[in-house]
């Protein structure tokens, strides 16, 4: 009788330290029923966005931000080269959505300068005499927004509404 005690304290012992009554209590308990989620349900709302002060400055500025830093790094790392190409065509392309037709047509010839641009940066043909001319547009083009797009200047040829006919 001894020995059957002694054996079933040893056993009892082994499985506990082996880590097996975890999944001894994880069998034999039951485990507890949830109820099934009730799906939510959003509503979509239509908000209505319109050309305002903010967020063409928003816009500007972050255009201004993207060609100083392209100018600025220019050759040191392809990627951000393209990156900072391609997030300055974005934002002018916003830009030209918030204002009037006469106005948006202004910048199209500059949107093709800077599409040249960067049909030589994703080409990686960087070379000295590339380098300069796409450093040198890059930099004129970045004036000249400064000097024709600032919001007191193009404030009175923004587009009342999004919904308004533009290019």
């Amino acid at each position: 009788m001894r020995r059957l005690v002694a054996f079933f304290v040893i056993l009892a012992m082994v499985i506990s330290l082996a880590g097996c009554s975890e999944e001894w209590k994880r069998k034999f308990i039951r485990k507890k029923k949830y109820a099934a989620k009730k799906p939510r349900i959003y509503q979509l709302k239509k908000y209505k966005k319109e050309p305002t002060e903010q967020l063409y400055s928003k816009h500007y500025n972050y255009c201004i931000s993207w060609l100083s830093e392209l100018a600025r790094n220019l050759g040191q790392n392809a990627k951000k080269d393209a990156r900072c190409i391609e997030e300055a065509l974005g934002q002018i392309g916003d830009i030209q959505n918030m204002l009037v037709p006469q106005k948006a047509q202004e910048l199209d010839k500059h949107i093709n300068r800077f599409k040249e641009v960067r049909d030589i940066i994703l080409r990686q043909d960087l070379g000295q005499g590339n380098s300069d001319y796409v450093r040198r547009t890059v930099e004129r083009e970045e004036r000249f927004l400064r000097s024709e797009f600032y919001y007191n200047k193009i404030k009175k040829h923004m587009k009342e509404s999004f919904e308004e006919e533009g290019p």
